[in-house]
């Protein structure tokens, strides 16, 4: 275990760091951590034969490395897209399955019915008696529906078809609505992240006013869902984000913002920037932790908790997720900057 045993998990410190204020001690937010780096964590207690394994070693990862919560995601409402696409270096956003009215209407849509939230409750069961689980789905609306369109033709349909455009996005919207609505019943569920990208490195995937027709209307509804039964809702969303930043605080009330390059917008320039807005989770650029040296990154995880002490609203943690190409003398080096205090 890396935690000392005096730092008990606890979800009210996260819960303190989306109200925008300040907590105890340091908190660690991180999205998605390797299989490589859960084993680091696990050692001997690493188990993924079955997705439940995957679910407990999750768990178990999460509490060893400081943090105060455990991601989970619930299996069965995933997207039929492309199924001989396998490249491992790249992700193609071209391999649509629906390029016209016919496609749309012979399409599989998933069911929420199919998705085991059971789970939760089983899992559940394995979290520290003060930790709770932050809730993901497979990909976003947008996401998605560029997964089941491809990029370039749904660009193509906005002009050729807008209707289908819309019936497609409508489609996809409610059924995340759905899962995030099915997620949210559960005592051991603090809050959800809508994980969805939204942004190139210098401009939305998409123009503002498109979001904000087919998309940003969907998370509205999810995230009033959260707010309706007190829990919270974090937006995990990479790329830039200037143009829409006012539609993720005010028009749809996120209560943090997750995903954060030197490239784009630097942590430490995002959190001036945000704060008090929006909580600002994360940050550490997944580059920068790669290529620097450990005393690096230490040095700039602590310069980035004192910085944001006074004030909150802050939780250290990796830029995007933390892949198992990171050294793990970084990684152990980020955490350690919050856990050693």
């Amino acid at each position: 275990m890396l935690r000392n045993k005096s730092r008990e998990p606890n979800f009210n410190n996260i819960e303190l760091i989306l109200q925008k204020k300040s907590a105890p001690r340091p908190v660690l937010f991180d999205f998605i951590i390797g299989s490589e780096k859960e084993k680091l964590l696990t050692e001997k207690e690493y188990k993924n034969d079955s997705e439940f394994d995957k679910v407990i070693t999750t768990i178990k990862a999460f509490d060893s490395g400081g943090y105060d919560f455990a991601p989970i995601i619930i299996r069965g409402m995933e997207f039929n897209r492309r199924t001989h696409y396998n490249h491992l270096e790249t992700k193609s956003l071209n391999e649509g399955v629906i390029s016209n009215r016919k496609a749309f209407n012979d399409y599989v849509w998933p069911n929420v019915k199919n998705a085991n939230f059971s789970m939760i409750k089983k899992a559940g069961k394995y979290l520290h008696r003060d930790a709770k689980f932050i809730a993901f789905s497979h990909d976003g609306i947008l996401e998605n529906t560029i997964g089941i369109t491809g990029f370039d033709n749904l660009c193509y349909l906005l002009y050729d078809d807008p209707q289908l455009v819309e019936d497609i996005f409508n489609e996809v919207g409610k059924r995340i609505e759905q899962y995030f609505t099915k997620c949210l019943e559960y005592d051991h569920i603090g809050a959800i992240i809508c994980n969805d990208d939204w942004g190139f490195n210098t401009q939305t995937m998409l123009p503002p006013k498109i979001l904000r027709k087919y998309v940003f209307p969907w998370y509205k509804k999810i995230v009033e869902k959260a707010h309706h039964v007190g829990k919270y809702a974090i937006l995990h969303s990479c790329g830039y984000y200037n143009d829409i930043m006012e539609d993720i605080i005010h028009y749809m009330e996120f209560d943090g913002r997750h995903s954060y390059e030197d490239k784009i917008v630097p942590v430490e320039k995002a959190y001036s920037d945000l704060y008090p807005n929006i909580a600002v989770l994360g940050g550490m650029d997944v580059d920068f932790l790669t290529r620097s040296s450990s005393q690096e990154v230490y040095k700039r995880c602590k310069e980035m908790i004192n910085r944001s002490r006074e004030n909150g609203g802050y939780a250290l943690g990796s830029g995007n997720s933390v892949p198992d190409y990171i050294p793990n003398e970084n990684f152990l080096a980020m955490l350690k900057a919050a856990i050693e205090e």
